[in-house]
């Protein structure tokens, strides 16, 4: 079983508009509203693709129940401290004329009773999962170090970590040593203080993160940094692989990182290698990529994008 812990979530709403004009009335076209968040989207993937997954965090309210009614219509068993405050809401405006205008909430306090709430149902959850996975922001009210006190907790109960976090979370996650991270190319210039916008510079970070990860105590580690359209890379031990991805019609990039990640646990739970399940990431985050505004990547046009996924070692 593959645990997600977002301890963030949201409600991912779309609105389509023609050409965006600041301070004036825009009219919305479209508007399209789902379950969001790192975690809360991995484990979904996950499921589609055929691997149990139970998701965790904070929900509240009626935005909460919106996300665990998504969940659950998908098969994902959710099991969440319920807040006191509601479930944010994220805006992303696609105006038609270039990469879509978004807007982040920061989300409700926690109290310090949820948390603790939390902080047990993660060591309940954790005994029973092979990978617990952390990602995303965190809201006002936790612990400054909340994922490396939950990590470690899932790490007693014998479970691998995951995490896809940014800036100080991930800073002090590199310390904890998980066994899996996931930044993307902006995210690890940010944790090394180094430019990644080719594919060597990024296999040379990529690299540099599994060593220093060893160093810390994870000897198996694995790092994979997403380049976006320009695909990823893989390294683990002493060896590094690469993909320039598949080339789709890129409809809406929200979800592919989360997606990659579902992809990828999901071949590991189901045996397949590391190679193996690199490419079923990147067909995973490429088939969300195609989907409309927040949808999620299918089964089928994942198997359908999986044959065409180059990779190489290098």
């Amino acid at each position: 079983m593959v645990l997600s812990v977002t301890l963030n979530p949201c409600v991912d709403v779309t609105l389509g508009i023609d050409g965006l004009k600041p301070h004036d009335t825009n009219r919305v076209l479209t508007t399209e509203m789902d379950a969001g968040g790192k975690g809360v989207n991995l484990s979904r993937v996950a499921v589609e693709l055929g691997t149990a997954s139970t998701a965790t965090g904070f929900l509240g309210g009626a935005t909460g129940a919106k996300v665990r009614y998504v969940l659950d219509a998908q098969g994902v068993v959710s099991d969440f401290v319920c807040t006191a405050t509601d479930t944010r809401v994220n805006y992303s405006v696609e105006s038609g004329d270039g990469p879509p205008t978004t807007f982040n909430a920061r989300g409700g306090a926690v109290t310090p009773d949820e948390w603790a709430l939390l902080v047990a149902t993660v060591r309940r959850l954790s005994r029973e999962a092979k990978w617990v996975c952390f990602g995303g922001s965190s809201p006002p009210g936790v612990p400054d170090d909340a994922i490396v006190q939950l990590a470690a907790i899932a790490r007693e109960n014998g479970a691998k970590v995951l995490v896809d976090a940014d800036g100080e979370a991930m800073r002090q996650a590199m310390e904890f040593a998980p066994d899996f991270i996931k930044p993307n190319a902006k995210e690890a210039e940010r944790l090394v203080g180094e430019p990644v916008e080719t594919q060597e510079q990024a296999v040379a970070v990529a690299r540099r993160l599994v060593r220093q990860l060893a160093d810390s105590g994870s000897p198996e580690a694995i790092v994979i940094i997403s380049r976006g359209g320009d695909g990823a890379v893989l390294a683990f031990q002493d060896k590094a692989w690469v993909s320039t991805g598949v080339k789709v019609q890129v409809k809406s990039t929200i979800g592919s990182g989360d997606s990659m990640l579902g992809g990828f646990l999901t071949g590991l739970c189901t045996g397949k290698n590391l190679v193996a399940s690199f490419r079923l990431a990147l067909a995973a985050g490429a088939a969300t990529a195609m989907s409309d505004s927040t949808e999620i990547a299918r089964r089928p046009v994942v198997e359908g994008l999986l044959p065409q996924v180059p990779v190489q070692e290098v």
